[in-house]
């Protein structure tokens, strides 16, 4: 009786011991589904399953597993979806933390602060360096209302423009965590053109203020002393008054002209014509301004030069202002050269202007094409110069799809060059000029 009990005894304490085993072993593959987020393939009977109580509790945690991977699938093509918008925009977009690391940015702000190191980890002081911007940032910081303002961010030495706007969102992080959302829109381009127009509209009414207050100034004094003046005070204010209310026409007709050039490129009128013909006629007016005995003009033209499409009015235009600034500004020249060349390489014609004047200093040369720039500003406003005529050239030029330079030093006379694409007729465009 006693080995039988014993017996018993031993059997009962193995099948605990088994079954002990079977349910650690279960328990064991039910968190490693769990942690790994796949559902639980079991391989024991049914019955076992029931008997030990894991049946119901496996099928459940099957179906949280598969219930949840589709929560996480959808979260996570949301996120993709997210991501990918905010990649696409050409804004510049940054996520960070309240500890200003940053979770996320996109391309275009990879690009355009960090070109060759990641900027996601990094600090946002680290990555754009800007006090402006991080007054904005601690004020939201204070009273969390979305903000949008101007702010400027160093990068490689140039300053760059922002318009900036951020807001709080969900952490990416996780759940419960606060993230900010800054978005940085470039408006470096348009404060370069805010800055151009002040200072177009600056020079222009200094350009016009001068001659409108010699006008007045003198037509004032007609009027007033008109008794009294000597007739040939008289006539020598009349010619003040003349000279001047030509200057301000011309000078409105140059600003007309360069607004037209800028506003409607579509205005250059190209067509085939004879580039010789037209150096020749419009070289023969100037010839009788010259001291004949002491200044010459010489036409040098490339032969392998036939006709191309150009637009004879506006590019009769560039030669006729550059000549009258020989004129106008070298007037003691003893050879003025106006040459044309084809330049087989670049297949486009080469055009130089070329005095033997006063030159040009080498601080000026850089300036020598923008608007309302003068070399020698005194003497350019006594010979009625607008300080626009080789901004109007540079515009033309390039309209036509050509470039404009100028050399040149002080004492040794100015050579001003320009290029045009030598466009021929289907005809002449199978033999090159050079054949």
């Amino acid at each position: 009786m006693v080995i039988f009990l014993s017996s018993l005894l031993c059997a009962a304490l193995i099948v605990l011991l088994t079954t002990a085993l079977k349910t650690r072993r279960i328990a064991r593959e039910l968190q490693d589904a769990v942690r790994r987020n796949r559902c639980m393939l079991v391989n024991e009977p049914t019955s076992m399953l029931k008997r030990l109580g894991f049946d119901g509790l496996i099928k459940e945690t099957n179906g949280l597993i598969v219930r949840y991977r589709g929560y996480a699938d959808v979260e996570s093509g949301l996120s993709n979806q997210l991501e990918a918008l905010l990649g696409s925009i050409q804004e510049a977009v940054i996520i960070f933390n309240d500890q200003h690391v940053i979770e996320f940015v996109n391309d275009s702000a990879q690009r355009l602060f960090q070109r060759t190191r990641a900027l996601k980890g990094a600090r946002v002081e680290t990555a754009l360096r800007s006090t402006s911007l991080l007054e904005v940032l601690k004020a939201y910081r204070e009273d969390h209302n979305p903000k949008r303002q101007e702010v400027s961010v160093e990068r490689l030495g140039e300053v760059l423009w922002f318009e900036v706007s951020c807001v709080a969102v969900c952490g990416v992080s996780g759940q419960g965590t606060e993230s900010t959302l800054l978005v940085l829109h470039d408006i470096t381009r348009l404060k370069g053109l805010e800055e151009v127009r002040r200072d177009f509209v600056a020079n222009v009414s200094h350009e016009l203020r001068t001659p409108l207050t010699i006008i007045k100034g003198f037509a004032e004094t007609l009027v007033e002393d008109h008794a009294t003046l000597p007739e040939e005070t008289r006539a020598r204010f009349l010619d003040k008054i003349v000279n001047n209310a030509q200057r301000l026409h011309l000078l409105v007709e140059d600003l007309l002209v360069l607004s037209r050039l800028e506003s409607n490129p579509e205005r250059i009128q190209t067509s085939m014509q004879s580039l010789q013909q037209l150096l020749e006629e419009m070289l023969e007016p100037y010839k009788s301004r010259l001291n004949a005995q002491e200044q010459s003009i010489k036409l040098d033209f490339d032969e392998r030069v036939g006709e191309f499409a150009f637009d004879r009015f506006r590019i009769q235009q560039v030669f006729d202002n550059l000549i009258e600034n020989a004129f106008r500004y070298a007037p003691d020249f003893t050879l003025l050269t106006v040459s044309a060349r084809y330049d087989e390489l670049k297949n486009k014609v080469l055009c130089t202007v070329t005095d033997d004047g006063p030159g040009i200093p080498q601080k000026d040369i850089p300036h020598i094409f923008e608007r309302f720039y003068r070399v020698d500003k005194g003497r350019s406003r006594e010979s009625g110069g607008t300080g626009l005529g080789l901004s109007i050239i540079k515009h033309i030029v390039q309209q036509h799809g050509g470039s404009v330079s100028v050399e040149s030093e002080a004492g040794q006379g100015a050579k001003f060059y320009f290029s045009l694409p030598y466009k021929q007729s289907q005809a002449e465009e199978s033999s090159s000029p050079a054949g």
